[in-house]
């Protein structure tokens, strides 16, 4: 991911609930930023706030 190809958004973890900052891609991939295996709960799976 480089940095002209994402942007920052904020994301909400659907396994545990807590709200993360993350990456978003062109694609629409979503990944937290500062972290390479997801949610600190181990989920994988978000869903765009806002």
């Amino acid at each position: 991911m480089t940095e002209s190809t994402r942007q920052r958004g904020a994301a909400r973890c659907e396994a545990c609930g807590k709200a993360l900052a993350v990456w978003v891609t062109s694609t629409h991939k979503i990944a937290p930023i500062g972290s390479v295996d997801g949610c600190p709960c181990g989920g994988s799976s978000f869903r765009l706030l806002g």
